[in-house]
């Protein structure tokens, strides 16, 4: 769907080598996007595999969808959203109702114990479910029609990818000695009787590119918003179209920032990160670094999360206008005074490292032959 929820690649590089196994990639279009920021993902997809020499089968140009079911007949399908609305129909899982369908959550999620995070209909038919870590079961086994029981703890798959030495410089600015912060505002804009604690791109927007203006000779920004966001900015009436592919254009064409796609990579080599995210604010503690969070009802947003989200928004510096944003910038990320370090290392290696031996690619690879029976 896009690169953002790309979390297989493990887990196809190892089925790729069975000779019981014949994989495909297929890419789709996520239905709620305009087209053009669909057309711009699949762009996205395209340009990720071709890099890395990984064939595909691409999505069709009438925007139906290359038919899966008819010209594949597969027997397992992984998906990337459990949504069923985010599909064209061909891609739909109710599609593939009679096959076996498998699932790693795209991120790590940190609400509280919503149906919508749980328990969907995707989340019950599905042959497996593939979470990263046993609280996430245990609310399932609370939450879900089917008391969890197609749920397996394998691990989390890009902590693989962290753990590994290797990584992708994707920063625009190669010089080390130039600060690497990301700006990943949420998709949510505030409106009446519409507001949400993490609704803060509107008043940040234009004070993130004063911020990389004026520090340019000694930080570079990637912006990495929310895919969701400029087509919520897209139908407001005080930005439209050409307002938000303008303020686009400047994050790209700024000498010192660029807008940022994926975030492994991203996150590995950067120094730290500004967000009011929701996966992120668990995803960018893998890599132990500074890490702020924007808001100005704590409390608020802290009773919309879960006992783990709420441990991983502990973590985070908390910021909450432009004052403590460019201390924040001042002190921890150009001054280098960390003090939450020890803190975060902690809550990594008690939390977040994986118990299970081996890597979660490969123990999802085994249990789904073990299940099949196949040597």
């Amino acid at each position: 769907m896009n690169v953002e929820m790309w979390n297989y690649q493990g887990v196809y590089d190892l089925l790729s080598k069975e000779k019981r196994f014949n994989c495909h990639i297929v890419l789709t279009g996520a239905c709620q996007y305009p087209e053009e920021q669909r057309k711009q993902s699949l762009t996205n997809l395209r340009n990720y595999f071709r890099s890395r020499n990984i064939s595909y089968i691409d999505f069709d140009e009438e925007g139906l969808g290359y038919d899966v079911k008819k010209l594949i007949d597969p027997d397992i399908l992984f998906y990337p959203q459990p949504y069923g609305g985010q599909y064209v129909k061909r891609h739909n899982f109710r599609t593939f109702r009679y096959k076996l369908i498998c699932y790693i959550p795209y991120g790590v999620s940190v609400l509280s114990d919503y149906d919508w995070v749980y328990n969907t209909s995707f989340h019950n038919l599905a042959w497996k479910l593939y979470y990263p870590f046993k609280m996430m079961k245990q609310r399932a086994e609370r939450i879900q029609s089917n008391h969890a029981r197609n749920v397996l703890v394998s691990g989390y798959p890009n902590l693989d990818y962290y753990l590994s030495d290797k990584s992708e410089d994707v920063w625009k600015i190669k010089d080390r000695s130039i600060k690497r912060l990301i700006w990943a505002p949420h998709y949510s804009i505030p409106s009446e009787g519409n507001w949400i604690t993490r609704s803060n791109f509107l008043w940040m927007s234009n004070l993130m590119l004063q911020i990389a203006e004026q520090y340019r000779d000694r930080l570079q920004i990637a912006f990495k918003p929310h895919p969701w966001l400029k087509s919520r900015l897209y139908e407001q009436p005080e930005w439209g179209v050409e307002k938000t592919d303008s303020y686009y254009d400047q994050w790209s064409n700024l000498s010192n920032t660029f807008i940022a796609s994926g975030f492994v990579d991203l996150f590995k080599t950067s120094d730290a990160m500004i967000h009011d995210s929701g996966s992120f604010t668990a995803e960018y503690l893998f890599v132990n670094k500074p890490v702020a969070f924007v808001t100005n009802d704590l409390q608020g947003l802290m009773e919309g999360h879960s006992e783990f989200g709420r441990s991983a928004l502990s973590q985070h510096y908390i910021v909450g206008d432009e004052n403590d944003i460019r201390n924040f910038i001042e002190r921890v990320v150009l001054g280098g005074n960390d003090v939450m370090f020890s803190q975060r290392n902690e809550f990594f290696e008690n939390v977040l490292r994986p118990n299970a031996t081996g890597t979660t690619s490969q123990f999802i690879v085994d249990d789904i032959k073990k299940s099949l029976g196949v040597d």
